[in-house]
């Protein structure tokens, strides 16, 4: 007698967590963890890699009044960011080469079931 939409959602909400853990794309756990890749060297206290200078500098002259900008974020200079930089653009530029040389899939040839 077929199941109301209160069921049919259920289903689909079954059928979609399967396909995600099947796929690889169950928890963003790890994916938030990589993203906090900028930390303070003082009280190792980390922060999101989109974390803009101003907030940085918020950070350092409210919990380290007493040190330097560049002793709480040595990795935030100028120099170390345009070093991220180029070897980000390095390895986009690799793995667009990548995927340019790899071989496209053959797509198999449909068999209809009157034809031979």
């Amino acid at each position: 007698m077929g199941g109301g939409n209160g069921q049919k959602s259920a289903k689909a909400r079954e059928r979609n967590l399967a396909k995600a853990s099947a796929e690889g794309k169950g928890s963003q756990l790890k994916d938030n963890a990589k993203a906090l890749s900028i930390k303070c060297h003082i009280c190792m206290q980390t922060f999101m890699c989109t974390s803009t200078e101003v907030k940085l500098r918020e950070h350092s002259d409210n919990k380290h009044p007493k040190n330097d900008f560049l002793q709480c974020f040595p990795d935030q200079t100028a120099e170390a960011r345009a070093a991220r930089e180029a070897e980000a653009a390095a390895e986009a530029a690799d793995q667009k080469k990548k995927a340019k040389d790899a071989p496209k899939e053959k797509q198999k040839d449909k068999v209809y079931k009157g034809s031979k």
